[in-house]
C-alpha cells in the first residue's frame, strides 16, 4: 500500500470494540496477509492473521462484540526488541487495515484469552497484543485531511517537544503524526528532543511503554522523511 493512504489512514483510525456480523471480503484479507508476510520477514516478528478465531469469547473481552477476525502480534521470545517492533509493525497493519474501510483496535494480551490455540502462539513465541479487526458497528470516518475526533483527548506539540524552541518546521508537523498514536490507556509518554540539528525521541521504562514507543516512532516516521533506530533513546537519521 501507498505510504500516502498509510498516512491519510492516521485521521481516520479510531478504536472499534463492536463490530457487524459480517466476514472480511476475501480480497482484503489477502492483501492483509501478503503484507503481514512481508513485514515479518522484514523484522522477524511471526504475526499472523486468524479467521473465527475464539480469542475474544470471554467474560474478560465482554466490551467486544462480534469479533471473527484477529491478527496475532507476535514474536520469538528471546528477541530483546520484541515489544518494540510489535508496535510499530502492528502498527503498519493497523493503517493499512484503516485505509482498507476496516476497524481496529489494540488489546494487549492480558485483556484477551492469549492461549487460545486458534491463535497459533508456538512455544518459542510470546503473543504481545491482539488486533481485532472488522466492519465496525459505527462505520469509518471518510475524512483523510482533519483528525476525525477534534475533540480526542491529546497532548499539545510543545508537550511531546518537552519545550523545545526554533524547532524546523518537518519536526512541528510530523510531530501532528504523534499526537494521533495510539497508546496505552492514551498515556502519550515518548518525549522528543531538538538540538544541534537533531532530533531524539525516549520513552521511561514501564508494562507496554515499548509498545507505545514503536506504534509513536512509526507515526512519526510516516510523516517524516527518515528513520528511528531500535531502542531508547534513539537519534531520528533524515533522509
Amino acid at each position: 500500500m501507498e505510504k500516502k493512504d498509510l498516512y491519510n489512514a492516521i485521521w481516520k483510525r479510531k478504536s472499534v470494540r463492536k463490530y457487524l456480523d459480517k466476514h472480511v471480503e476475501k480480497s482484503k484479507l489477502d492483501q492483509l496477509r501478503r503484507s503481514i508476510s512481508s513485514l515479518n520477514e522484514e523484522s522477524g516478528l511471526t504475526m499472523e492473521l486468524i479467521e473465527d478465531s475464539d480469542a475474544f469469547n470471554s467474560i474478560k473481552t465482554f466490551m467486544f462484540k462480534n469479533v471473527r477476525s484477529v491478527i496475532a502480534v507476535k514474536g520469538r521470545t528471546d528477541d530483546p526488541d520484541l515489544q518494540e517492533k510489535c508496535g510499530y509493525y502492528g502498527e503498519e497493519i493497523v493503517l493499512e487495515a484503516t485505509a482498507l474501510g476496516l476497524g481496529t483496535c489494540w488489546v494487549a494480551a492480558w485483556s484477551f484469552n492469549y492461549k487460545s490455540a486458534s491463535l497459533n502462539v508456538k512455544d518459542d513465541e510470546t503473543i504481545i497484543c491482539g488486533i481485532p479487526f472488522g466492519y465496525g458497528t459505527e462505520g469509518m470516518s471518510e475524512s483523510t485531511t482533519v483528525p476525525m475526533n477534534p475533540h480526542r483527548k491529546t497532548k499539545s506539540v510543545s508537550d511531546f517537544l518537552g519545550g523545545n524552541a526554533n524547532v524546523p518546521e518537518w519536526v512541528t508537523s510530523a510531530m501532528k503524526s504523534v499526537q494521533f498514536a495510539p497508546t496505552s490507556w492514551n498515556s502519550q509518554k515518548t518525549r522528543f528532543s531538538y538540538a544541534d540539528d537533531k532530533l531524539s525521541a525516549e520513552i521511561p521504562e514501564g508494562r507496554f511503554t515499548m509498545i507505545d514507543f514503536g506504534i509513536t516512532k512509526y507515526h512519526f516516521e510516516i510523516a517524516a522523511e527518515g528513520k528511528f533506530p531500535l531502542g531508547s533513546p534513539s537519534v531520528f537519521e533524515k533522509h
